[in-house]
C-alpha cells in the first residue's frame, strides 16, 4: 500500500493539513518544516493521489510528451509528430514538458513520479512505445489521460493504430506489381511491435497484388541505423541469392543498404530496388531519391491532440483507426529486369 499524506504526518508528529500545505507549497509553512516534509516524503517514497488532485480542481495546463531515447543514430518520429502537435496544444493554451525516456532501460515507476512532481494533466506517448512496454502499462494502471501510437488502450488512454501495418500494406503490393518474387526484409529490433505490424501488412498487401502468399521472406535485423542498414543488407545478400528488392523498415538503414550495395558495385534500382520506411524529408534529397513510405504526421499530431483533450474532459479511451499512410514513388524501385543479379558477386559483399 503506498504512503500517504497521514503517514508523513504520523512520523513527523505534524498535522495533516501541515503536511498538505509544505507538500503543496502553500503559504504559512516554516521553511525548516517544508524541508522535513520533504526529506519524509521521498524516504516513504509518497507520489500526491493524481485523482484526487483533479477533483480538487488542480489540474495543470501541463501536457507531458514521452519521446523514445535510443543509444544508436535514428530518425524519430518524435521531429515530425510533435511541431503539429505542440502548435496545436500551445492554440488551447496547454504547456508542453518534453521527456526522453531510455527505451530499453526505463526505470519502472518512473511515469508516476514524473506525472505527480510537474502535476501532468495528460501525457502523449509517441511512437515507438509499444502496448507491453512498461511505460505505457504504467499509464494504463495510472488511468492518466493518455494518447499514443503503440496500441495501448484503457478507460483513460486512447490509441492509434492500424498505420503501420497499412503501410507495410503498399509496400508488399507495389514490390508485387513491379514483379519482385524475390525480397528480402532489413527489420528493426525483432520485438518492436512497429516491425512486426509493417512485417504482417507487407505478406498482405503481396499476396493481395501477386495472389501468391510468401510463407518465408529473407530478414536480416538492424537497430535503425544507417550503419546497420548496411550490414544487414550485406548479410541478406550474401545468404540469399537471387534477391532483387530489399524493404528496409526505416529510412536510414535503407539509405545505409544503398550506401553498402552501391559500394560493392550493385546498381540501383537497375540491379536491386530498394524501399524504406517514415518518408523523412532528406530521402527526397538521396541519389537516387528514396522510395518510402510516409505517415500524415500533421494530422496526427493534431488528431493525438484532440483525443488528449477529449480524454481529459471525461471521455473514455477510444481506438482511431483511419489515417493511412502514403507510398511516395520515387527513383529506388523499379520493374524487375534480372532475376539473375545474384551471379554478380563481388569480393567487396
Amino acid at each position: 500500500m503506498r504512503p500517504t499524506i497521514k503517514n508523513i504526518a504520523l512520523e513527523l508528529q505534524l498535522a495533516v493539513s501541515t503536511v498538505s500545505r509544505a507538500l503543496n507549497g502553500s503559504y504559512g509553512v516554516h521553511p525548516r518544516t517544508v524541508e522535513r516534509v520533504q526529506q519524509k516524503a521521498r524516504e516513504l517514497g509518497y507520489v500526491p493521489d493524481l485523482g484526487a488532485q483533479q477533483l480538487a480542481g488542480k489540474r495543470s495546463n501541463f501536457i507531458g510528451v514521452f519521446a523514445p531515447e535510443f543509444d544508436f543514430e535514428a530518425t524519430p518520429e518524435f521531429a515530425e509528430l510533435f511541431p503539429p502537435m505542440h502548435k496545436a496544444l500551445r492554440l488551447l493554451g496547454k504547456d508542453v514538458l518534453v521527456f526522453s525516456v531510455p527505451f530499453f532501460d526505463y526505470e519502472p515507476g518512473k511515469l508516476e513520479k514524473w506525472v505527480a512532481l510537474r502535476n501532468l494533466s495528460g501525457i502523449i506517448v509517441l511512437p515507438a512505445f509499444g502496448k507491453d512496454h512498461p511505460m505505457l502499462q504504467e499509464a494504463l494502471e495510472l488511468e492518466m489521460p493518455c494518447v499514443n501510437f503503440g496500441g495501448a488502450y484503457g478507460r483513460r488512454c486512447s490509441t492509434f493504430t492500424g498505420g503501420d501495418r497499412l503501410g507495410g500494406q503498399q509496400v508488399g503490393a507495389y514490390l508485387g506489381e513491379l514483379g519482385h518474387l524475390r525480397i528480402g526484409i532489413v527489420s528493426g529490433p525483432e520485438p518492436l511491435r512497429i516491425c512486426r505490424d509493417r512485417y504482417l501488412g507487407f505478406l498482405d498487401g503481396y499476396e493481395q497484388s501477386t495472389g501468391h502468399s510468401k510463407q518465408a521472406v529473407p530478414m536480416a535485423y538492424g537497430d535503425f541505423s544507417g550503419a546497420s542498414g548496411g550490414r544487414a543488407v550485406l548479410e541478406l545478400w550474401r545468404n540469399n541469392p537471387g534477391l532483387t528488392a530489399i524493404f528496409c523498415m526505416n529510412d536510414l538503414m535503407a539509405m545505409g543498404a544503398i550506401a553498402a550495395m552501391s559500394e560493392a558495385g550493385i546498381r540501383i534500382p537497375e540491379e536491386l530496388s530498394v524501399i524504406g520506411y517514415d518518408g523523412a524529408f532528406f530521402t527526397a534529397y538521396t541519389n537516387p531519391p528514396l522510395t518510402t513510405i510516409r505517415h500524415p504526421y500533421e494530422r496526427l499530431g493534431e488528431q493525438a491532440v484532440e483525443l488528449l483533450m477529449n480524454l481529459i474532459d471525461g471521455d473514455e479511451g477510444v481506438v482511431f483507426d483511419g489515417l493511412p499512410p502514403q507510398l511516395i514513388r520515387r527513383r529506388t524501385a523499379a520493374p524487375c529486369r534480372n532475376e539473375n543479379t545474384a551471379d554478380k558477386t563481388t569480393d567487396a559483399v
